[in-house]
């Protein structure tokens, strides 16, 4: 009997978790304020149903940034090529950048109408702090 009773409360995980000390938005609280009036069982099921969208979002936003970081890097070595191309035809360092910029903007023209946009689903930024930051990525994606 005690065996199994400490088989049982193994399975179990208790957490007491203080909400106001959680920075959750007020739709939230009131989810949670409402759980403590339902039964033990009822109450598990909606907790649930909210560490499972939790996990869903989570998943959703990493492969967002997984992607985001891909593309950085892709753009960041077509930015190197290009500023490599100008070194080596004897530019000084600014004036490549600013010659490898103006390459990087030609090879990524912006949509002249909703047909174009529709089409293509990735427009890098062609500021000169996205494209450091591109090149940042992908000379870290080289170590």
């Amino acid at each position: 009997m005690l065996s199994r009773e400490r088989e049982h409360s193994r399975s179990r995980i208790f957490m007491q978790i203080d909400v106001e000390k959680l920075n959750l938005s007020l739709e939230m609280l009131r989810k949670l304020l409402a759980l403590q009036n339902l039964p033990e069982t009822e109450r598990y099921i909606h907790l649930s149903k909210i560490f499972q969208d939790a996990e869903k979002f989570q998943a959703f936003h990493s492969r967002r940034h997984c992607k985001a970081h891909e593309r950085a890097i892709r753009w960041g070595q077509e930015y190197h090529e290009y500023l490599q191309k100008h070194l080596a035809a004897g530019l000084r360092l600014k004036t490549a950048r600013t010659a490898a910029r103006r390459d990087f903007i030609a090879a990524h023209p912006r949509p002249k109408n909703a047909d174009d946009l529709i089409r293509a689903d990735e427009f890098p930024g062609l500021s000169a702090p996205s494209l450091r930051q591109y090149h940042k990525a992908y000379l870290e994606s080289l170590q």
